[in-house]
């Protein structure tokens, strides 16, 4: 009985990739090893069928059409790799290696009226009613009063204060402090309360050593292109395909399950397989996957109660040009208007995410993961909330979906996505 022939399996896939200093050009070197959950890259090309007449009913032979590559990539929202492809859905990272200085504001009960609050040298003082500037309307309990407070942190245009971002604790009891300048400058920054716990009179633990923060921002008028070589190593077949533009970005949150995102690409073509790679020997950096339990979504820095689903989404309204050529292909695709419309779930419970949506409020939102020193956020700077219906199909917990949309701010700023890992770099 003969032997079968060996047959090419998904497991045993090698997918290299390489930034391409020339649109359509692959590199010699400078290759990545990155994973995959799925892929479709590579060439389809269809056929049109024969409009002549007079041939009788028999069918006439086809002609050949356009040459396609255009898909989708899911890979692994990790904290090394995810890089890549944010260089890719952005452009290049603004990248600063060191920790920022933080801090907090500790409260054992819900403020009175009076009691104050400072930060960057500007107090706050707790109202019970008809807050004006500087100040921060009491509620009912203290989670509520401290989503108030960091609401009015993070919107306040003192320039001390909007030197530093302010977020709620997962036990919603203290208010975070963490200075937006990486390195020593926050070390100064100082905190004070006058019945709340500062943890020091100052931020601390601002360094020039450790992790590198890398900045995304959306809105770049070009965007990098790049190859990525499909080796089939079962078979030994190589396939490069070249000119890879990612259009759009989507990474679903859940309670759990693997944190993945969903890439749509489009390629300008594939080169033909050979039997030996052209990548050289990729780069390899190790996967570590943020998971989806660590994931939050927060609206000024406090994260939204009730939140059952939630999906990070950009898309980059790539502008194909598809331009009449020899060969069939594309002959690249721009950067077109950007589409921002983060979407979550949430169980009803009191009025905050509705009152937003109908006041017409915008405000800021941010999905998040953190894994050790490790961290992923996506932020967006200003989007409105659609008001939305709240169906009741049963007896279970009513929910409401919101889309929302995301716009650009006062600073010209609409979303920048802040990676910080022990890459240096993303060249």
């Amino acid at each position: 009985m003969g032997s079968y022939a060996s047959r090419a399996r998904g497991a045993n896939i090698v997918l290299a990739h390489a930034f391409e200093a020339d649109y359509g050009v692959s590199p010699g070197s400078g290759y990545r090893l990155v994973s995959v959950s799925s892929q479709d890259l590579g060439d389809e090309q269809g056929r049109v069928k024969s409009d002549l007449l007079g041939r009788g009913r028999k069918p006439q032979p086809s002609s050949l059409d356009v040459i396609n590559n255009r898909g989708s990539l899911v890979v692994p929202v990790d904290q090394r790799l995810i890089g890549v492809w944010l260089k890719q859905l952005l452009g290049a990272p603004t990248t600063t290696q060191g920790v920022a200085a933080t801090g907090q504001i500790a409260f054992a009960a819900n403020p009175a009226a009076n009691d104050t609050i400072t930060v960057g040298g500007q107090a706050f003082t707790f109202k019970s009613s008809a807050p004006t500037a500087n100040q921060i309307l009491i509620e009912s309990n203290l989670a509520k009063t401290l989503r108030n407070a960091v609401r009015v942190l993070n919107t306040s245009a003192v320039a001390g204060v909007a030197a530093a971002r302010y977020a709620l604790n997962t036990d919603l009891n203290a208010i975070v402090v963490t200075h937006k300048t990486v390195g020593t400058a926050g070390n100064s920054f100082a905190l004070a309360a006058s019945v709340a716990t500062p943890s020091g009179s100052t931020l601390s633990g601002g360094s020039t050593s450790g992790p590198y923060n890398h900045v995304f921002k959306a809105g770049s008028q070009s965007l990098p292109s790049a190859s990525v070589e499909v080796g089939n190593t079962d078979v030994g077949q190589y396939r490069m395909n070249y000119g890879i533009m990612i259009d759009s970005l989507s990474i679903p949150l859940a309670r759990s399950g693997n944190l993945s995102a969903t890439l749509a690409y489009i390629a300008q073509g594939e080169k033909a397989a050979t039997g030996s790679t052209g990548a050289g020997t990729p780069a390899v950096l190790a996967i570590d996957r943020f998971s989806q339990f660590a994931g939050v979504i927060d609206i000024f820095g406090a994260p939204i109660g009730n939140v059952v689903s939630g999906q990070v989404v950009v898309n980059n309204g790539l502008d194909v040009a598809e331009n009449i050529r020899r060969d069939g292909r594309i002959d690249g695709a721009d950067p077109g208007e950007l589409t921002l419309e983060p979407q979550f779930t949430a169980r009803f419970g009191d009025q905050y995410l509705l009152d937003l949506a109908t006041n017409d409020t915008p405000v800021t939102l941010s999905f998040g993961w953190a894994q050790g020193a490790a961290s992923l956020t996506f932020r967006y700077s200003q989007v409105r909330l659609p008001k939305p219906k709240f169906p009741v199909s049963g007896p279970g917990s009513i929910q409401a979906s919101f889309t929302a949309m995301g716009e650009t701010d006062a600073a010209n700023e609409a979303l920048e996505v802040i990676l910080v890992n022990d890459v240096a770099n993303y060249d």
